[in-house]
């Protein structure tokens, strides 16, 4: 498959462009520059200009947004078919975050000047650009409530009620991620993420074994967690 096909096919899988007409996504695919990145290589960070909007093709991208004390939030991490950049790109404002790759990672970049043409030329295009930043807004809602309204161990078990979704019964779920890791996607710090394990298992609503956690009362993490 050519680039062209490869970014067409990519573009059907994107989450904001895959019901725009042919034509429209066509026309994308040839503006568009398919780059590579390194893991653990940079893409922007806060205070760029960005040029484009970056959809992820393989690998992933991790999002970052500096705290208190050198530590970062975790705010989000980029799938294949998922973008980021859409905001910059018509407002002209600087990257709020950092943009870090997880994994070798391809993006295919739209430039900004070809986006925002297609866009004035195509009520089929801005429609499913608003409404894609729409449901952004609102994937930030329960990520504000999350971090401001619920303790450590709250967020703590709440994620761990989130990787059991799938899992049945009294069978433990396994983290594939260091706590160093899954602390910065709570917002807190290596120890208080500890403490929080620990304050759960003395609640006996968890036995810790990281990276294995069994959970002793689902029920009652559930409730604690208010979810």
């Amino acid at each position: 498959m050519n680039s062209t096909g490869q970014l067409h096919s990519d573009h059907k899988k994107a989450v904001f462009l895959n019901d725009l007409p042919e034509a429209e996504s066509k026309l994308l695919a040839n503006a568009s520059e398919l780059r590579s990145y390194s893991d653990g290589e940079i893409i922007f960070n806060v205070g760029d200009e960005l040029h484009g909007v970056y959809i992820v093709s393989t690998g992933a991208l991790k999002i970052t947004r500096t705290a208190i004390k050198d530590r970062f939030q975790v705010l989000d991490m980029m799938l294949p078919g998922q973008c980021i950049g859409e905001a910059q790109v018509f407002t002209g404002c600087p990257a709020a975050s950092r943009a870090e790759a997880h994994g070798h990672t391809e993006c295919w970049v739209i430039p900004s000047e070809a986006l925002r043409k297609i866009v004035r030329e195509s009520p089929a295009v801005s429609e499913a650009i608003i409404k894609h930043l729409a449901l952004k807004m609102l994937h930030l809602v329960p990520l504000v409530e999350t971090l401001s309204l619920r303790t450590v161990p709250e967020r703590v078990a709440q994620m761990v009620l989130n990787q059991a979704k799938n899992i049945a019964g009294a069978e433990p779920v396994e983290f594939l991620d260091t706590q160093e890791e899954l602390s910065r996607h709570i917002g807190c710090s290596r120890e208080a993420f500890n403490r929080a394990l620990k304050h759960l298992a003395d609640m006996r609503l968890i036995r810790n074994e990281y990276p294995i956690i069994h959970i002793l009362n689902r029920d009652g993490l559930r409730r604690y967690s208010k979810c």
